[in-house]
């Protein structure tokens, strides 16, 4: 995957509604080689049981279960584009759900990796359409990685522009709400 994202909810691919609560979009992405891959995105009707208001959104091809396989490594033609859709799609589930949040979740450490350096690179725009928490504790609970009494933190906290976290301590939910007047 390609850390150079710009995220630009104007440049994105067309979106599919086929249910009429905004938590399920599909769309068709441009791999490398010149196909086309059904990218689905999803947002959970159940909250997160430790976050009051907090949705979990998957996006990934459907794997031979007909589910998300939010774990699959594909070479997309414009990483810009398919991130700009699914930060479009969110957008929108926001502004539908008034008082929601979206939390995503790195399913490994290279991923949690790309989606910090995502945020942060597009920062100044991203914080013009979302309030953006991170979560320590989350996914390292159910990894088996080593922690420190800290990594347990259930409150989000928000992130600025200048945090810089390691790989080694990075946080792996993130949370975003639509922006507050």
């Amino acid at each position: 995957m390609a850390l150079n994202i710009r995220i630009d909810i104007e440049n994105r691919y067309k979106l599919t509604y086929p249910d009429g609560d905004f938590r399920y979009y599909t769309f068709d992405s441009s791999l490398s080689d010149g196909r086309q891959q059904l990218i689905a995105i999803q947002i959970s009707e159940e909250v997160h049981p430790l976050i009051p208001d907090v949705h979990n959104l998957a996006f990934g091809p459907f794997n031979e279960q007909n589910e998300i396989d939010d774990r699959i490594k594909l070479t997309h033609a414009d990483h810009s584009k398919v991130f700009s859709t699914i930060v479009f799609a969110s957008v929108t589930f926001l502004t539908i759900h008034k008082g929601k949040f979206i939390g995503i979740d790195g399913s490994d450490t290279r991923r949690a990796y790309l989606y910090y350096r995502c945020i942060m690179n597009n920062f100044a725009y991203l914080e013009t359409l979302f309030d953006i928490y991170r979560v320590n504790y989350y996914v390292r609970l159910y990894r088996d990685i080593e922690y420190k009494k800290d990594d347990f933190i259930i409150v989000p906290k928000r992130i600025t522009e200048t945090d810089n976290i390691s790989c080694q301590t990075l946080y792996n939910y993130f949370i975003f709400r639509e922006k507050q007047a």
